[in-house]
């Protein structure tokens, strides 16, 4: 960690930090699972990764609610901390249990060989939606995967059917499609625009290698067996930030998660290829459209606090990382308001220990067909004690 300037407002019960949690010139190597996945606005491993190994100690407990692409339960994992991670979409559990799990190559390989890829399926719906992304031999392969996938339940085909998913769409020859988009799934028409844009058509690609070639590359750092050995406490789930009913009281040590924020956009529609894949339809995913507006949210934020206060013991931590929000009459720093929600509703379970500012470089997402912003400029902080 390069070196903090220490910035304290006078008259602040708390501290501000600003801090370097990661830099381009020393980063820190994270595990090869990490790349499992492009996910939208996923979290930098290294952000929970900081945090584990100042508040915790082996054996202890890290939760994540918003367990995104399962980054903050893996760097728990890897540090020897037993991981609980949840998320109110699906697709996200798969993923984070995926990574807290995950098969071996030869389990892999042995799985791929029992599915026949050649069985016959009805194009309709390649016609329909899928042509613009895949050649006709291509998709009967993902077809028959999935249908195979579906009738599996257990840690291999999970795994399979995650680094499936991960390679639905993306920007070079080791994906299913023509090119496209890595982290989110454009609709036909707009893959159609890029077709036309970069005069390309869908060629066939055999997703047999490319699943193997994405297996050997996420395990290539391996699966240490001090690790495996916490691979029965791990716990993920489905539900809402605010009831963690699979969540033992008091059992939490670190709470560290990415919560969502007012007007956050709904990235379901732009993930519509994997949820298919996976078969959940948009429908089964709750939303947390309550949360459109500064009031809405902070009415969520008190209700998942006070869930964290169940779980969370007593002395444990809670980190959330916020940012700036931009409204027409100017900025709102949302770690402002929890703090202030804290202090009026929540100070019988909560103190407020410290801000800390962090500032990565920014990133965008870039094709031919448009540019899309991908990850925060600034991680705001808070940090949470609790009492």
């Amino acid at each position: 960690m390069v070196n903090s300037a220490l910035r304290v407002v006078e008259g602040s019960p708390f501290y501000r930090e600003e801090v370097e949690l990661w830099s381009e010139e020393s980063p820190e190597v994270s595990h090869s699972l990490h790349g499992l996945i492009s996910y939208p606005e996923s979290f930098n491993a290294e952000l929970p990764g900081y945090f584990i190994r100042k508040y915790t100690k082996r054996g202890q407990v890290v939760l994540d609610p918003f367990s995104g692409s399962g980054a903050t339960a893996l760097e728990a994992a890897m540090q020897g901390r037993v991981a609980f991670a949840s998320d109110i979409s699906p697709l996200a559990q798969l993923i984070t249990a995926v990574k807290l799990s995950p098969a071996d190559i030869t389990e892999v390989t042995l799985r791929l060989q029992r599915i026949n890829f050649r069985r016959p399926i009805n194009l309709d719906l390649y016609r329909a939606r899928f042509a613009p992304f895949y050649d006709v031999d291509t998709f009967r392969e993902i077809c028959n995967l999935r249908a195979f996938l579906s009738e599996q339940s257990d840690r291999v085909s999970s795994f399979i059917s995650a680094v499936a998913i991960s390679l639905l769409h993306g920007h070079s020859a080791g994906y299913f499609s023509v090119y496209s988009f890595p982290q989110i799934s454009l609709t036909s028409e707009e893959q159609e625009v890029v077709n036309l844009k970069r005069r390309q058509v869908a060629d066939y690609r055999a997703i047999v290698p490319r699943i193997l070639r994405k297996t050997a590359s996420v395990l290539r750092d391996g699966w240490p067996s001090t690790v495996r050995a916490l691979d029965k406490s791990h716990r993920t789930s489905v539900c809402d930030a605010r009831n963690l009913d699979y969540v033992p009281t008091a059992s939490v040590d670190l709470m560290v998660t990415a919560p969502i924020v007012p007007g956050a956009k709904d990235f379901t529609s732009e993930l519509w290829l994997r949820y298919w894949f996976a078969h959940v339809s948009v429908p089964q995913i709750p939303d947390y459209s309550s949360t459109s507006d500064l009031a809405g949210w902070r009415e969520f934020m008190n209700e998942m606090l006070l869930e964290a206060a169940r779980v969370v013991r007593s002395g444990g931590r809670c980190v959330l990382d916020l940012h700036e929000l931009r409204t027409r009459t100017g900025t709102i720093l949302l770690e402002e308001e929890v703090v202030d929600l804290v202090e009026q509703h929540l100070a019988r379970y909560w103190g407020v220990e410290c801000v800390l500012i962090n500032t990565p470089k920014f990133a965008k997402l870039k094709n031919c067909l448009k540019e899309r912003d991908t990850f925060k400029v600034t991680n705001r902080l808070l940090v949470l004690r609790r009492k």
